[in-house]
């Protein structure tokens, strides 16, 4: 598999993503605080633009098949770019689970499932996002 989008391109796919998932979050924790489930109407333009990201950046292109192929299915090249793209992505992923474990401590809210959910999906987008933003050529196809 080669990557077919320009490198800015993918950069804005991993940035419009990552600011889509943030969206959700916080549109959800706005509209909890104001105890409107009217407002839940909202979610769907982030959520909307995050799914056609998802499936354009990171489905088309199969980078998320590619982080979460076994290690068995990759020569050397690939074993080294993910293995630093996963030492990055949890370095990052630990510190802002911790931030944000801290901020909504200090702000006195409840940790909930959109949080969690959001939290689960980041674990797993991010050696993708990681590789999408630095790598020229990813794999060839088997």
């Amino acid at each position: 598999m080669e990557l077919k989008t320009s490198k800015s391109s993918r950069r804005i796919g991993v940035i419009l993503n990552f600011i889509c998932l943030t969206a959700i979050v916080l549109l959800f924790e706005l509209i909890k605080l104001k105890q409107n489930p009217k407002l839940l109407i909202y979610e769907l333009f982030p959520l909307g633009i995050f799914v056609i990201s998802y499936f354009i950046y990171f489905g088309k292109t199969g980078l998320w098949k590619f982080t979460h192929k076994s290690l068995n299915k990759l020569d050397e090249r690939e074993i080294q770019l993910t293995n630093k793209s996963l030492r990055f992505s949890y370095f990052l992923f630990a510190v802002i689970t911790l931030s944000l474990f801290m901020i909504y401590t200090l702000l006195g809210l409840q940790v909930n499932m959109v949080l969690m959910v959001s939290l689960l999906f980041l674990a797993h987008i991010l050696p993708a996002y990681f590789i999408s933003w630095t790598a020229k050529k990813i794999i060839e196809e088997d």
